[in-house]
């Protein structure tokens, strides 16, 4: 990625400085150059420039486009898991939380067909794969049946997910991503070199 300075923008003024996560480079931030529209004397609409990167986001009443990921990258995924997950985490960027909660869904089942559940069967089979098998500890039974439920709602009620519905659901999904997936190949390979 290109490394922009604030100096390379034309005409920037400094801004009142403020705290954000950048959408481009995920970069925690305190940025104080840009621009504001002409017509406000405050910075509730300005485009502040990512001091770490270079790029512009635009903050209207104390909300940043384009918003950050959410959550951490995981690598070394199944391929099929890999692009879902990121794929719920640029959704959670976009602001797009109903699309979060669904994703996650196929997630799970994608992680539950790649330790070996029939594909193409009902969600809870998947639920009752993943258990059953340790991939989720018993415990945890009730937080994977929320995304089985909350799955449910976003696909058959009106009304939209919000942000911290998104949240809950992600943050799981991570959690059981960096257990089976980062921490158990972590494990297995510091075992095999001693």
């Amino acid at each position: 990625m290109l490394k922009i300075d604030c100096d390379d923008w034309r005409n920037t003024e400094r801004l009142y400085p403020y705290r954000y996560k950048c959408g481009y480079c995920g970069q925690t931030v305190g940025a104080n150059c840009g621009y504001t529209v002409d017509h406000h004397y405050n910075d509730d609409y300005a485009i502040y420039l990512c001091p770490y990167c270079g790029r512009p986001s635009f903050m209207e009443n104390g909300m940043m486009t384009p918003g950050s990921a959410y959550g951490q990258p995981i690598t070394n995924l199944p391929d099929t898991v890999q692009s879902l997950y990121d794929e719920a985490r640029n959704s959670y960027q976009a602001g797009a939380f109903t699309g979060v909660i669904l994703i996650c869904r196929k997630v799970l089942a994608n992680v539950a067909v790649y330790y070996g559940a029939k594909y193409g069967q009902q969600f809870v089979k998947y639920v009752d794969y993943l258990v059953e098998n340790g991939y989720v500890p018993e415990k945890s039974r009730e937080w994977i049946d929320e995304i089985r439920t909350e799955g449910n709602s976003a696909t058959h009620n009106q009304t939209a997910k919000n942000k911290s519905d998104a949240q809950r659901i992600l943050d799981f999904v991570q959690m059981l991503l960096l257990i089976n997936f980062k921490f158990n190949s972590d494990y297995n390979n510091s075992e095999n070199s001693n």
